[in-house]
């Protein structure tokens, strides 16, 4: 395997350099100056700090607020790494890497370890850098990317608090009553504060919840108490809501009742049905980011309302914009990726599942994505690489929790999805441990839903193999070599090219974990066949007579240095 290259950390003199999807500002945000107060704490010896809260609290808000004034305040390195699930979080990694690379070193470094990279250059010179994990889920599983020295500040947000020593940890928890009134009287320009505070209490002073109160409020002209009252009609459709829901957790009190408010609304002003169905796609994809031009492009080709109906990029822009403003989607900074919260996320799901739609969801989504695939053809467009992996496995995954929805054209679509999401991944070189993350899970589907000897099976077996040598881990490539190299005996013949080029590799396969012996053979039927094919002066035979001869020479100095030992003792 090629050397790693170190990407260059930034200097003093470089541009600055801002890496993911930075939440904008949410309008009218309440500052929360104690916890910003406790952010702000010079920290000397601990650069690692953990906001940890349940879900909804404002952790994510909080952690913008703080990288958004890193930003103003002209600090050398603002990443920002969605940490949900493994793929989101190697794809991020990769980023940063990709991102303070030098020119002169892209494409960046590979390949195997871009964290461990990334980790490293932060620990020799992180002053003014910061680094944030978003929304991580298993914090064991970010320990190894986080620098253990140095001056970069590492920014974690978490809905539950680490069991070991990782950090500084600051708990995030909802409003306190006179924050809670004071956010819903400045978002609705309302100044009644009882009435805020029975809706505060009501909603269990959860920023989640309050804002998207405040949000319908504002936009309807409600008064506090027709809102309550619109609120407490809808428990028996909120508690349904909780009950369809597969998840262990249950809703924390009166998110559900808002959101499907909010989503009511959304409805009743949406006579084409743009609105409804980004949401519709954006729940299906929960905890990815989805790319705005992704969504204009699937209204006007048609995809987004379905039956060929085409939807004009401003009206996409109009209904995205709406989204906003009622607090259901939220944006990156630079406007360019949308988001959806995890809770709304959820109980728009949930809603769906009451009407029967989650089997048209999932199809919508997975069109939508399906058009995605054009973007990954375009040349060393890397972003939409690493991203794609991330959207198709937050949509199987949401998928899997209702297999009831889920029929064989939605399967078959998404092994198809998942695999040229592997092959973009491996051809592009520098997102290799994301290759791995999703081609294991995808090689075994695909042995059970298509068999070992299907071409799909095979081409996700050898993108596997050549991932799983990009990252040191060649010996566990060899088993899957060995399948490809039989099927393609089987089905092409012993001298085909596909299939010498199959047997070459498992010989070099050999050869880099130390067992020439087993190499030997292997070249050895390649050199006879391209001698045979091609005559004994052909490049192809050359190379393949090279190959056998360092295989014999490995395999004599093996020999030797046994024999040598033998001898010492």
């Amino acid at each position: 395997m090629p050397p790693v290259t170190e990407p260059n950390a930034p200097t003093a003199t470089s541009a600055q350099v801002v890496v993911g999807d930075i939440p904008d500002q949410r309008a009218r945000l309440q500052p929360r100056h104690n916890l910003l107060t406790k952010l702000n704490q010079p920290r000397q010896e601990q650069s690692v700090v953990v906001l940890a809260g349940g879900w909804g609290v404002g952790k994510t808000q909080l952690a913008a607020t703080y990288a958004r004034a890193r930003l103003a305040g002209g600090w050398r390195l603002i990443a920002w790494v969605n940490a949900c699930d493994s793929q989101s979080l190697l794809a991020g990694l990769a980023a940063v890497a990709e991102a303070t690379a030098r020119p002169a070193d892209r494409p960046p470094p590979g390949s195997a370890d871009a964290g461990q990279v990334v980790r490293r250059w932060l620990e020799a010179d992180g002053r003014r850098c910061l680094l944030v994990f978003d929304g991580a889920e298993d914090l064991t599983v970010l320990r190894p990317f986080i620098p253990a020295i140095g001056a970069a500040r590492i920014l974690i947000t978490a809905t539950e608090e680490p069991s070991d020593h990782l950090g500084t940890i600051i708990p995030v928890n909802v409003f306190d009553p006179e924050e809670a009134v004071a956010f819903l009287n400045e978002r609705t320009g309302l100044a009644d504060e009882a009435g805020a505070s029975a809706v505060a209490a009501e909603l269990g002073q959860l920023p989640l919840a309050l804002d998207q109160a405040a949000a319908t409020i504002a936009r309807q002209h409600l008064d506090y108490a027709t809102y309550l009252a619109e609120l407490r009609a809808l428990p028996a459709e909120g508690q349904l809501a909780k009950q369809e829901s597969g998840e262990v957790q249950p809703y924390p009190p009166g998110v559900a009742e808002a959101v499907l408010l909010s989503l009511r609304a959304v409805r009743a002003a949406d006579p084409l049905g743009v609105c409804s169905a980004v949401m519709e796609v954006m729940s299906m994809m929960g905890s990815a980011s989805v790319r705005s031009d992704l969504l204009r492009a699937a209204g006007q080709e048609g995809v987004l309302l379905g039956g060929g109906r085409r939807v004009a990029a401003s009206m996409v822009d109009q209904a995205l914009d709406g989204l906003k403003q009622r607090s259901l989607l939220g944006f990156s900074q630079d406007g360019r990726a949308v988001s959806v919260h995890h809770l709304i996320a959820r109980v728009t799901r949930d809603g769906m599942a009451q009407q029967g739609r989650l089997a048209p969801g999932f199809r919508l989504a997975t069109s939508v994505l399906e058009r995605a695939t054009d973007a990954l053809a375009m040349p060393r467009d890397h972003a939409a690489a690493r991203e794609f992996p991330a959207q198709i496995t937050a949509l199987l995954n949401n998928a899997q929790e209702h297999p009831a929805d889920v029929d064989e054209e939605l399967v078959s679509t998404l092994l198809r999805l998942r695999l040229q999401a592997l092959r973009h991944l491996v051809e592009q070189g520098d997102s290799m441990p994301q290759a791995v993350a999703i081609g294991e899970p995808l090689a075994v589907d695909l042995d059970r839903i298509l068999g070992p000897s299907h071409p799909d099976t095979l081409n996700a077996h050898n993108s596997l193999a050549l991932a799983y040598r990009a990252v040191g881990r060649t010996a566990e490539a060899i088993p899957l070599l060995r399948q490809i190299l039989a099927a393609r005996e089987q089905w092409l013949g012993a001298d085909h090219s596909s299939t010498l080029a199959a047997r070459n590799n498992l010989a070099i396969a050999y050869r880099n974990t130390n067992r020439p012996a087993e190499a030997i053979p292997l070249f050895e039927v390649n050199v006879a066949a391209c001698e045979r094919l091609l005559g004994a002066h052909h490049l192809r035979t050359l190379a393949s007579q090279r190959n056998l001869d360092h295989a014999r020479q490995e395999a004599a100095q093996a020999v030797s240095e046994a024999h040598d030992v033998a001898e010492d003792d």
